[in-house]
């Protein structure tokens, strides 16, 4: 891939976590631990209150970044870097990161 393509590459990656924590800063920190701890999806609850408009926003956006060769794991994993309290809350759950990227790839399978 050219520079340019990693370049690119790397800036969707970013601006995908800062979304992601924006979201989290509004949801509350506290809120999503207590999400996780009860077993519920994060990625899940936030899509379902989404508008059908917002809803063809994220899916555009994933796919494009798919398209890149961008991979919903190299975006959680940016959002950690740039918000290490999360690390032991998706973490800390055995299979939980696992489950919320299977979220993500069923949302984009979605017609």
């Amino acid at each position: 891939m050219s520079l340019t393509g990693e370049v690119a590459r790397e800036f969707v990656v970013r601006r995908g976590a800062r979304k992601l924590r924006q979201e989290i800063e509004k949801a509350g920190l506290d809120n999503l631990k207590i999400l996780v701890n009860n077993g519920v999806s994060i990625i899940a609850t936030y899509l379902n209150g989404c508008s059908p408009q917002e809803k063809a926003i994220h899916k555009r956006d994933l796919i494009a970044a798919q398209q890149l060769g961008i991979t919903p794991d190299m975006v959680l994993s940016e959002l950690i870097r740039q918000m290490p309290e999360l690390a032991p809350i998706m973490e800390g759950r055995e299979g939980y990161k696992r489950s919320e990227l299977e979220n993500l790839e069923a949302f984009l399978k979605e017609a």
